[in-house]
């Protein structure tokens, strides 16, 4: 084999071993990406949301619910507190702002999720139930609270129930039934009256705008 060739199938050998080389490391990048929970780019053509918490048809209804000045509450939004520390010691994963479970008793699993208000501090929280449909896809939020403090607190499902605590160190939890013929959450500990109503995005919240609690 003539000296020339051989430079020509050494360069080739390299170029592919370089190729391979940043193609692996893409992939373990992307990986890092999606385990850690930072954004990646959305299919679906909305806003980009953190990868790994939503399945992808949960994925695609948070994205058709985010209005400008929005975003879905993420766990960097909770603050660090020993029951918080606890919770996670207990269930290994925990997700203080999103939650499933059957919440209108139809066999078919539907998510709470909250989401907050962008540039504001403190954090005001306004927490959604998704419905899920029979063909897998979810309806539009229904929201249950708006304008709530939440970050020293959660959002759980207590059997068809969504329960609402604002601090997990205080033993004051809310409790939301959905009411079908009315199409909204009630107390079931009073009267049936909505929470809130089902609009399509929270109300425009000032700084220091109480919880919409009815």
């Amino acid at each position: 084999m003539s000296r020339r060739r051989l430079v020509v199938l050494a360069a080739g050998v390299a170029f592919w071993c370089v190729a391979a080389w940043l193609g692996v490391r893409g992939a373990g990048f992307l990986w890092r990406k999606l385990s850690s929970g930072h954004a990646v780019p959305s299919r679906g053509g909305g806003a980009a949301l953190p990868g790994g918490r939503w399945s992808a048809s949960e994925r695609e209804a948070i994205e058709r619910a985010v209005r400008p000045g929005y975003r879905p509450a993420v766990t960097a939004d909770a603050a660090s507190t020993p029951e918080r520390d606890d919770l996670l010691a207990l269930y290994g994963r925990y997700d203080p702002f999103f939650v499933r479970g059957d919440l209108d008793d139809d066999g078919r699993l539907d998510f709470v999720q909250a989401f907050v208000e962008k540039g504001r501090s403190p954090l005001w929280f306004h927490v959604a139930v998704f419905f899920g449909k029979p063909d897998g896809t979810f309806e539009k939020p229904v929201w249950v609270e708006k304008a709530v403090s939440l970050a020293d607190g959660d959002v759980t499902v207590e059997r068809s129930l969504v329960v609402i605590t604002p601090d997990l160190a205080g033993d004051a939890s809310r409790r939301w039934r959905w009411e079908p013929t009315e199409r909204v959450f009630v107390d079931p500990d009073k009267e049936p009256r909505p929470a809130v109503t089902d609009d399509d995005a929270p109300d425009e919240t000032p700084e220091q705008k109480p919880r919409a609690r009815i």
